[in-house]
This record gives structure tokens, sequence and C-alpha cells, in this order.
């Protein structure tokens, strides 16, 4: 059976997730803590963007300690009594085998999607579970800012970082090391570059890249890309017919692509589609609040800000559209057309780049500003040093045709 490499790959042990030393050593304290006695933080709140091992970590840690792993979702519909009933009657007993002096530990995904359930009690139920519980919970969030300040100061609160385009290309080489299945350093780089932080999302874009091959190019990278491009094609089209707000909400969740993206190809298409002055006035007015809050969200990671972002760049833009629509080819949006064509050549410079850096003992960056230019006009003008250096930094074609 084929695994998803998510899975397949996923840390067993808190010294095994990647990119995040400072939260792993918070989290092993803390555990360390319940192993003594009952601490005064029962309750530790893993926070921080999708796909940085808050998950992971949870289990991780349950496997390390040897406790029972109970785990619940608070985006499902959920009563007070529900909460209490599942994850209150696991907080105050033991386990089947080792009594009361073993410990459960309950995970509740998901902790900042309770409001907007079907009940708005499960907060109160939470709160009452960490003040009466005898053993470790562990709530995860993407966005802190979303959960009552009465639960996180009951909490340990524990912060994911992004995950560094470093550790993902890392991993991601790891990963192909163990399926046996060879690679071009620059796909990494391109991969880890699209993820933004998201190793998780990487690895599923691996996975789907490496799928039925023995070697990964920079031409299946290319060829990824452009089926993302029939996605949001097949989006935008969807979109501007979408009859209610919750229909055009499905929309934008079923689009794996970067919030930032999906408003560059909204802004762009729309006048070629809508024709009636008025409604596009709206839908631009939808456009630049959105824009607006997705700014908020990064500068100051707030990211329950990209929910109003969502619903303005989908509800927001579908329910404002009026009249007959265009019919019109999407256009690739211009600041993805420039970064597009410029992003193997990036991928080769930062590769080069490396490669200087360590025969040099300097950065990449003082070999990217100070030392690539100068190699250029050696490649240009003088082909036997030329060739003495190519073989000394082992440069691949790709690199060598970049100095050329």
């Amino acid at each position: 059976m084929n695994l998803p490499w998510v899975e397949k790959y996923r840390p067993k042990r808190l010294k095994d997730i990647v990119g995040q030393p400072k939260a792993i050593s918070d989290i092993a304290r803390w555990a360390q803590s319940w192993e003594r006695g009952r601490p005064a933080k029962t309750t530790a709140l893993f926070y921080g963007p999708a796909g940085t091992g808050k998950s992971a970590a949870a289990a991780a840690l349950a496997g390390d300690f040897g406790w029972d792993l109970i785990e619940m979702n608070a985006s499902d519909q959920r009563t007070l009594a529900e909460v209490k009933r599942v994850a209150g009657t696991a907080a105050s007993t033991g386990t089947l085998f080792g009594g009361t002096a073993a410990k459960r530990l309950i995970v509740l995904d998901e902790a900042d999607n309770i409001y907007g359930t079907a009940d708005r009690g499960g907060y109160s139920a939470i709160k009452e579970i960490i003040a009466e519980t005898r053993n470790p919970i562990v709530l995860i969030a993407n966005d802190k800012d979303a959960i009552p300040w009465e639960i996180k100061a009951a909490c340990l609160m524990v912060g994911f970082e992004k995950i560094s385009e470093e550790v993902i290309i890392r991993e991601l080489g790891r990963i192909l090391r163990l399926e046996k299945i060879e690679f071009d350093e620059i796909v990494l780089k391109v991969i880890a570059e699209t993820a933004r932080g998201d190793l998780r999302s990487a690895i599923t874009d691996l996975q789907t890249l490496a799928t039925g091959k023995k070697r990964l190019t920079i031409k299946d990278v290319v060829l990824y890309h452009r089926d993302q491009e029939i996605k949001i094609e097949e989006f935008l089209a969807k979109l501007l017919e979408a009859t209610s707000a919750d229909e055009a909400r499905k929309l934008l969740w079923s689009l794996d692509m970067p919030p930032d993206d999906v408003l560059a190809w909204i802004s762009e298409n729309v006048p070629l589609v809508v024709s009636e002055a008025g409604a596009r006035a709206k839908i631009y007015d939808a456009i630049s609040k959105a824009d607006i809050y997705l700014g908020r969200a990064k500068r100051g990671q707030a990211y329950g800000m990209w929910s109003y972002a969502g619903d303005l760049m989908s509800a927001g833009v579908s329910l404002s559209r009026s009249g007959a629509l265009k019919p019109a080819k999407p256009k690739l949006p211009s600041h993805i057309r420039r970064y597009s064509r410029t992003r193997a050549d990036r991928a080769v410079r930062d590769s080069l780049a490396k490669k200087i850096a360590v025969h040099c003992h300097t950065s990449s960056k003082i070999a990217r500003r100070e030392i690539i230019p100068y190699l250029r006009i050696v490649f240009k003008n003088d082909r036997k040093t030329a060739e003495a250096i190519a073989a000394a930094l082992e440069l691949t074609e790709p690199e060598l045709s970049f100095l050329r």
C-alpha cells in the first residue's frame, strides 16, 4: 500500500521534529514536569502556521513518554456535554492497563475554530477540563488570537515558526534518498520556495512530482506549475458563477495555493469577464480590503485575519458581480509571470552561491553579490581558468550556463 509521504515520514520522536528547536525544548520540559506530578500549567497551546509540525509534535510527545493519545477536532459539531464526555472522562481517569498512575495525552486540534460551530459552549468546557484534569492536554491552533485570553493564560504557550527553506530542502532530500529517487538540487529549491514555510505542503508536492519517476529535474517542476494554473482557471470560472457565500468559500478552500497568489489571479482577471462598471467597483473594493487583511496577517502573525481575507476574496467577489459575464481565458498575474521567468535562474544562482561559499569560506550572500559577478567575467574571457574553477566547484551544466 502506497502511504502518503506526509504519513510515511511523520516524525515518531520529538527529536525528529525539524526546524523547531525552541518549541521542542519547551514541550519536553513541560512533559517532564508532568512526570513529577501535576504542574501549574496542565495544558500546552501549540500555535503557529499550518504545516510546521504542531500535530506531529503532539503525537511524538505521546510516543516519547508512553502516554495514550486521545485526539479530538474542534471544528466538528459538538455540544458542551460531548466535550465533557469525551475529553473530560479521559482527563480525569487513567489508562486501561496502567491504571490511574499512567497518563493520557488529550489533544484538541483546531482549537481556534470552535466559534462558528453549532455550539458555542466548547470553550467553557475546555476551561473546566483544564482546571480539573489529572492528565496533560494539548490545544493546537493556527491563530492563538482567536482563543479566549483566560484559556491562553492557563496554558503553556508553545510557538511554532515557519520552516526555513534550508530545512525544507534538507528534509525533501532525505525523503528522496530513502525513496531511492535521484534529483537535481534545483527541484528541491523551487518546491521549498513555493511552500513558504509549510513542510507538510512541500512533502505533498514532492510526492506529486516524484510518483512513478526515478529522477526529478527542473522540467518536472515546470510541468507541475502548469497543472496548478489549470486548477486556478477552473476556480476563477466557478467563482464568478457561485450563487451563495458558502459555495464561494468552499471553492477557495479547495484551492491549494497561497492566498496572496489567489488574490493576484482574481485582481488580474476580474476586468476581463465583468463588464458592468458598478459590479467591477464592488469587486475591487472587496479585493482591496482582502489585501489589507492579508498584509496585517503577515505583519503581525494574526492568522485570524486570513478568514476575513478569504471571505472577501471569495464571497465578496462572487456576490458583487452582476450582469452577463464576458468569456475570456484567464491570464497569469503580471508579477507571477515575472517571478516564474526568473525562478529557475534564481535557483541555479543560489545553488552556485552555496558551492562558492563552502569553497571560499564565506557566506552565500557575499558569494552572490561579490564573487559570482567576477566569475562571469572570468568565464567569458578566460577559458582555461574557467575550466579549472568548474572542476574545483564540480559545477553542473545549468550552473555553467549561468556563468557563461
